[in-house]
C-alpha cells in the first residue's frame, strides 16, 4: 500500500489537497486544474487511491466526484504526515521560518479545530524579537493560500517567561493542552 501511496509527485499533490480539505469533493477536470497536471494522471492516481482505500468515490450526475475515506484505517496518519509536511502545518512552519527572531513558534487549539470538522480558526502563538509588520504579511499570504483564518499571538521572551512563572492562565492552557511545536522545541519553554 506505501508504493500505492507515496510513489508519484500527482499523488502526493491529491492527498495534500483532499487531506487540506477533509470535507470537500472534487471531480477528475477540477483537480487536473487546479493541481496543473494531465487529466489521465490524476484519474490513474485517483483509482489508486480509492482502490487502497484512501479515499471514495460517487458518481453524481455525469461526473465522479472523490473525498477522503474517514473509515481508512490509515486515516489518521496520513492526515498527520500531510500535516506535518506540505498541508496548514507544514505551510505555515515554512511561512514563518522566513520570518527573522522568531525563537519559537506553537500550533495550539487542534481539540477546538476537530470539533469545527478542521475548518476553524488556526491558532498560532510566536514567540521572539519579530517585525510585527512582516508577521502580518506573512500571516495573510498564508491565510490566502489555505483559505482559512489564522489567529496569532506574538510574545517576546521575557513578556512569555514572565507569564509562564506567574502561571498566567492563558498560557497554562496553551501548554497543558494539545500543541504542535512549528519553529523550536518544548525544551526551551
Amino acid at each position: 500500500m506505501l508504493v500505492r501511496l507515496f510513489s508519484s509527485e500527482t499523488r502526493v499533490s491529491l492527498l495534500t489537497l483532499f487531506f487540506s480539505h477533509i470535507d470537500k469533493r472534487f471531480y477528475v477536470r477540477e483537480l487536473a486544474r487546479q493541481l496543473g497536471r494531465d487529466i489521465s494522471g490524476v484519474k490513474r492516481e485517483l483509482d489508486n487511491l480509492e482502490r487502497a482505500g484512501i479515499l471514495t468515490s460517487e458518481k453524481v450526475g455525469n461526473l465522479r466526484y472523490y473525498r477522503v475515506n474517514r473509515g481508512s484505517p490509515v486515516y489518521g496518519e496520513i492526515k498527520g504526515i500531510i500535516a506535518k509536511t506540505t498541508g496548514a502545518d507544514g505551510s505555515i512552519r515554512d511561512g514563518l521560518r522566513k520570518i527573522k527572531g522568531i525563537k519559537t513558534a506553537i500550533l495550539y487549539g487542534g481539540e477546538q479545530r476537530e470539533k469545527e470538522g478542521g475548518a476553524g480558526s488556526i491558532r498560532v502563538m510566536i514567540i521572539g524579537s519579530v517585525d510585527l509588520n512582516e508577521v502580518n504579511d506573512t500571516v495573510a499570504t498564508l491565510e490566502n493560500r489555505l483559505g482559512r483564518e489564522i489567529s496569532y499571538l506574538v510574545f517576546d521572551d521575557a513578556e512569555f517567561r514572565r507569564r509562564r512563572s506567574e502561571d498566567d492562565p492563558f498560557i497554562s492552557e496553551v501548554m497543558k493542552g494539545r500543541r504542535t511545536i512549528l519553529i523550536g522545541t518544548d525544551d526551551g519553554l
